[in-house]
């Protein structure tokens, strides 16, 4: 293990670990890092998690706070945004790419006079369920009410807005099964 690794186990052990919800062990969490409302957040055994990424539990007035489940062997690459206004379920050996992004929120569509629509979020609660044994490619966006199936690639790019089967490789925006296997 590189000296670096044995420095990032320690600070995660003693700086990350204790805000969450709950944890396991051997995480690494390289910093810099945005972690937001981390007492809505479960991670499991051996998360590794780069600089520059963002894991919120979303806390807004009127709104439950929201859940992010991360399961074991999870790896959260650099500049990632996980945020959850709802659930986010992030099940074993999935594997985040840079700049993934998993939103379960959603904001209000409306009359342009009602304001800044960034600063609501809709009451409705969303979910997103990535299974075991994911790979999200670069840059691919994951959409409220979405479950991926076990087994998925998701392709570079893509825009996840509706649920991929197991044993299958999607791409595009909107991402659409390609191939599937096993």
């Amino acid at each position: 293990m590189q000296v670096s690794n044995v420095w990032w186990r320690a600070i995660t052990r003693v700086f990350y670990y204790p805000r969450f919800a709950s944890h396991g062990r051997r995480g690494v969490i390289r910093r810099p890092i945005a972690l937001l409302n981390p007492g809505g957040i479960t991670v499991g055994d051996n998360l590794f998690v780069r600089e520059g990424a963002r894991i919120e539990a979303v806390v807004r007035k009127g709104v439950p706070r929201g859940r992010i489940v991360i399961g074991n062997n999870v790896s959260i690459e650099q500049g990632a945004h996980i945020a959850a206004s709802g659930t986010i379920i992030i099940e074993d050996d999935v594997a985040i790419a840079p700049r993934g992004t998993i939103i379960a929120s959603t904001h209000p569509i409306g009359d342009p006079a009602d304001g800044n629509r960034a600063s609501h979020v809709e009451l409705e609660h969303s979910v997103v369920h990535i299974k075991r044994r994911v790979l999200l490619g670069a840059n691919v966006v994951v959409l409220p009410n979405v479950t991926i199936g076990e087994n998925s690639v998701i392709g570079a790019g893509s825009v996840v807005t509706r649920d991929i089967p197991p044993n299958s490789v999607a791409v595009g925006s909107p991402a659409i099964v390609i191939r599937t296997f096993g």
